[in-house]
């Protein structure tokens, strides 16, 4: 028995905060000030403290990080689920089966 199988409200409830995640990961992203003035340089954000002061960059960066971890292991936790952890025939060798065809067997 695989897991979706078993429990399709673990895949459901892991799907939906993957997808939370992952927007509040954007979010958070586009908060942060870049080290090099970068594209906000462009349209006037220059080289000021940032709305959220040194520290708050601080909080903020700790912040990405830790939801760049949690985006990687929803998303193995999410794809062990909804596989079971089973091989999905994708690349590389799998297991080899043998196959006898009757018909061609001399009794």
């Amino acid at each position: 028995m695989f897991l979706a199988e078993a429990n399709p409200v673990l895949l459901t409830l892991l799907g939906l905060a993957f997808v939370l995640n992952a927007i509040l990961l954007i979010v958070f992203v586009l908060f942060r000030q870049s080290d090099t003035g970068g594209v906000g340089a462009a349209f006037g954000g220059g080289d000021g403290g940032g709305a959220l002061g040194t520290k708050g960059q601080a909080v903020l960066d700790r912040v990405v990080a830790f939801m760049g971890f949690t985006f990687v292991v929803l998303a193995l936790a999410y794809s062990l689920v909804s596989t079971g952890g089973r091989d999905t025939g994708g690349p590389g060798p799998g297991p080899v089966s043998e196959t006898t065809d009757s018909s061609s067997e001399t009794k």
